[in-house]
């Protein structure tokens, strides 16, 4: 064989080669999009599954419902499975704002329940103590309409801080 058919030979290897890998990575590629297709669907229809409230409506209406979601006024949606997340996702947003941390911080003590302090800068008696931040804690054992109150009335109304954009997505029964 000469010099010029190896090349050809060599030309057509490369090719087949660069051919092969290609389709290979075209395949790939194709699967990651309908892998996330389909992930995109099945989150899209479990949010089917899921009525949305501002946490500024009657807290009536979340009484025997499951939470699934806070979402912000910014649009940042925290997933939660808990009534007790949704308080303590609510609170650290409200924390993290400086003016909110001073208040909170002035607060402690002040919000009391009837045999136990609402928010403490300790665990102390509280029978379900949450950590917000350091030297503060929220109690968090009642059910779900008076831990919302609380958290609405006796906490953020207390400290000016506004929560009309939030939201709060509860699975439908």
């Amino acid at each position: 064989m000469d010099t010029v058919q190896e090349l050809q030979v060599l030309r057509a290897e490369l090719i087949r080669e660069i051919d092969d890998r290609i389709t290979c990575m075209i395949q790939s590629l194709k699967e990651d999009q309908n892998r996330a297709i389909e992930h995109e669907n099945r989150r899209r229809r479990e949010k089917e599954y899921e009525s949305i409230f501002p946490l500024n409506a009657d807290t009536g209406i979340f009484k025997g419902r499951r939470p699934t979601g806070v979402i912000f006024e910014d649009g940042t949606r925290e997933d939660v499975p808990t009534w007790k997340r949704v308080f303590e996702e609510i609170m650290k947003q409200c924390n993290s704002d400086a003016e909110r941390h001073k208040a909170l911080m002035e607060l402690r003590g002040k919000v009391l329940g009837r045999n136990r302090v609402l928010l403490g800068s300790e665990k102390g008696k509280m029978r379900s103590p949450l950590k917000i931040d350091r030297a503060l804690y929220a109690e968090t054992h009642y059910d779900t309409e008076t831990l919302l109150k609380i958290l609405v009335t006796r906490i953020l109304e207390a400290v000016g801080y506004d929560y009309s954009g939030i939201r709060i997505a509860v699975q439908n029964e």
